[in-house]
């Protein structure tokens, strides 16, 4: 994990963020398990209009070398501050 300097705005808004959020609804099924879940866009759709309301966005981007593939993270605040993580596998 990265960082700017500082993360006090975001983490203080980001706190305020999930303190608003609310638990997201099944939206789908899984035919193995027989079980329901929210799928990814549904987290997505319930978090948007939260941590935009506090001036944070995430950015995704893949990345590659040749021998692992992946994608780097990045959560942004309107103040500058940020927070970076990547996440790889081997591409093979």
């Amino acid at each position: 994990m990265q960082q700017s300097p500082t993360i006090t705005a975001l983490a203080t808004d980001l706190a305020q963020a999930q303190g608003e959020m609310k638990s997201v609804e099944r939206n789908a099924e899984n035919p193995f398990f027989h079980s329901e879940y929210a799928d990814l866009g549904a987290f997505i759709d319930s978090a948007k209009p939260i941590i935009a309301k506090y001036g944070i966005s995430i950015v995704q981007a893949p990345f590659g070398d040749g021998v692992n593939v992946g994608v780097t993270t990045l959560l942004l605040h309107k103040s500058g501050e940020w927070i970076s993580t990547d996440i790889a596998l081997p591409a093979g």
